[in-house]
């Protein structure tokens, strides 16, 4: 179990995306992650600390995490418009994962929802996201 919650976080965290207009201001995020899964027991929100420099938020860092290892997971069909971002993910390493995210972008933060269908799950897990600037990174 443990495992198939790495997978997903890291195939998850894929999923964090920034916007032109209202993109977010380089600094350093608090990302606050709370997952449910069908028929799984309640999980506890992780949380994580990530700098993000300019280039970043000019991209698709800031709502995108890294992947984990042996992940293949890609994000496509990405649109940002007026502060509100969507895309797909689809991953076939280590578990075929399809998902959806939506989500919202200020200068300060990010809020973003993730639902995702796994081979071999019950029903669609559930994921949401927020991201809050807490500081200057550190160098």
């Amino acid at each position: 179990m443990r495992h198939l919650l790495v997978s997903i976080t890291a195939a998850a965290g894929l999923c964090f995306p920034l916007m032109a207009t209202a993109q977010m201001a380089p600094g350093l995020y608090e990302y606050s992650i709370k997952m449910n899964m069908p028929g799984g027991p309640a999980m506890p929100a992780q949380t994580v600390q990530r700098c993000l420099t300019a280039k970043d938020v000019a991209g698709s860092k800031g709502f995108e995490m890294p992947p984990g290892p042996g992940s293949d997971c890609q994000m496509k069909d990405l649109v940002q418009s007026g502060g509100k971002f969507s895309y797909k993910m689809s991953c076939s390493k280590p578990q075929k994962l399809d998902g959806a995210v939506q989500g919202a972008m200020t200068p300060g933060g990010m809020t973003m929802d993730m639902t995702m269908n796994m081979d071999g799950m019950p029903g669609a897990m559930t994921q949401s996201t927020t991201a809050k600037r807490i500081s200057d990174c550190k160098s």
